[in-house]
């Protein structure tokens, strides 16, 4: 993932989970273990296996990038990419690459990937729309580019309690530092507009119990962005609240849903 400051000024082209906390190695293996069982089956609905020359763009924690490793290869190929790749040292003992290239500034290698992935990064970009054609030109002839973003898509003013406050808040430090919040329900025509085929999206809104990997991730996530939650009205207090909830096996939560969109590129290459 792309990483700068979280309160970077709006405009700024990075992410706005930087890789760098203390706990973010945590908090980045609690997310893989919440959303890669849905990433690996969409995956491998899609044919990936062995000879798949794979990109994971802003690899984060890098487990999807392993679960590439153990599918691709041998015979194939696995590159993670992110601008600060700490969490990704051990994938060339997999038989993985890892790059440290950030997405806005620097270039991917063009048509040379059957399958390119990514994962609630571009939405926390403020220059997604030029990491999303580099992107789509890093795909070989046939090969399939898969996003999944969060949207809020109406969910987000429903949540309740200190958990639903907190979220807002917390959406709206993201949207102050470039994100948007709203972006991922335009994907399929995004993608269209790319000159891609076989365009398909999804959403799905998570459920998960208070003390799950789920719940942990979202408090490790408030505790990593907590002073830009203050700044953005939300007290020390409901903070502490909403955490608490979290920790609680008794309560349900859901959070905005997971958009993900896939597009495979036409047999000739795309240009631009």
């Amino acid at each position: 993932m792309t990483g700068s400051s979280p309160t970077s000024a709006p405009g700024d082209p990075y992410y706005t989970l930087p890789n760098e906390w203390d706990f973010a190695g945590e908090r980045l293996a609690l997310l893989g273990e919440a959303y890669d069982p849905d990433s690996i089956a969409l995956a491998q609905r899609l044919g990936v296996g062995a000879g798949w020359r794979c990109l994971e763009a802003g690899a984060g924690g890098g487990s999807f990038a392993r679960w590439l490793c153990g599918a691709a290869l041998p015979g194939g190929r696995v590159l993670a990419v992110d601008a600060d790749p700490r969490h990704l040292m051990d994938l060339p003992d997999r038989g993985g690459e890892v790059a440290q290239l950030d997405l806005v500034a620097d270039e991917l290698p063009e048509g040379a990937f059957d399958f390119v992935h990514t994962r609630f990064v571009l939405l926390h970009i403020a220059r997604r729309h030029l990491v999303l054609e580099r992107l789509a030109r890093a795909l070989a002839p046939g090969g399939f580019l898969v996003l999944e973003e969060g949207d809020g898509l109406g969910v987000l003013d429903e949540m309740p309690g200190a958990f639903g406050e907190v979220w807002r808040a917390f959406a709206r430090s993201t949207e102050a530092a470039g994100a948007n919040q709203s972006w991922a329900r335009n994907l399929p025509t995004e993608l269209e507009a790319l000159g891609l085929v076989d365009v398909h999206a999804e959403a799905q809104i998570p459920m998960f119990r208070g003390g799950s990997p789920m719940a942990r991730m979202w408090s490790l996530t408030w505790d990593q962005v907590h002073d830009s939650l203050v700044a953005h009205g939300v007290s020390h207090a409901v903070i502490a609240t909403a955490q608490a909830e979290l920790g609680d096996e008794q309560q349900w939560f859901y959070v905005p849903p997971a958009v993900r969109a896939w597009a495979r590129a036409p047999r000739v290459p795309i240009t631009q």
